[in-house]
C-alpha cells in the first residue's frame, strides 16, 4: 500500500489520539458525575486515556515499544476468547464466530505493522 511506513503510523497514530481524547472526555464526564450525582466510579477510564495516549504518541514517533503496547489488549483479548471456548457452554454458535472474527479483525491490524517493524526504533 506504501512504500514508506511514515504515513501508516501517523494515520495510526492520530487516530489513537483521537479515541485518547474521547476516553478522556469519557473521564471527565464520569468525574463530574460522581462529584455532583454521587455516580459510578469508571476510574479505568483514565487508564486507557493513558494507554491511548502513549502507543498514538509512540506511533507518531516511529518506537517499536508503541507497537508492542498496540499488542496488548489484542493478546487479553485472544486469551479471554480462547478461555471462552475451552470452558463448555450454551453459548449460541453464532455468538463464537462473532466473538472468533472480533479478535481476528483486532489482531489483523499490529499484525499488518509488524512488516514495517525494522523500520521502527525503540
Amino acid at each position: 500500500m506504501f512504500s514508506d511506513s511514515k504515513p501508516v503510523f501517523q494515520r495510526l497514530g492520530y487516530a489513537t489520539l483521537i479515541l485518547a481524547s474521547f476516553l478522556l472526555l469519557l473521564f471527565l464526564a464520569n468525574l463530574r458525575s460522581r462529584f455532583y450525582y454521587n455516580g459510578p466510579d469508571y476510574g479505568f477510564l483514565f487508564w486507557l486515556f493513558a494507554w491511548a495516549l502513549a502507543v498514538g504518541v509512540g506511533l507518531l514517533l516511529l518506537r517499536k515499544w508503541a507497537v508492542v503496547l498496540l499488542f496488548l489488549p489484542d493478546i487479553a483479548f485472544a486469551a479471554i476468547v480462547c478461555a471462552g471456548l475451552l470452558k463448555p457452554s450454551e453459548i449460541a454458535p453464532w455468538a463464537i464466530v462473532a466473538n472468533v472474527l472480533f479478535v481476528a479483525v483486532t489482531v489483523a491490524v499490529p499484525m499488518g505493522l509488524l512488516r514495517y517493524w525494522k523500520t521502527l526504533h525503540w
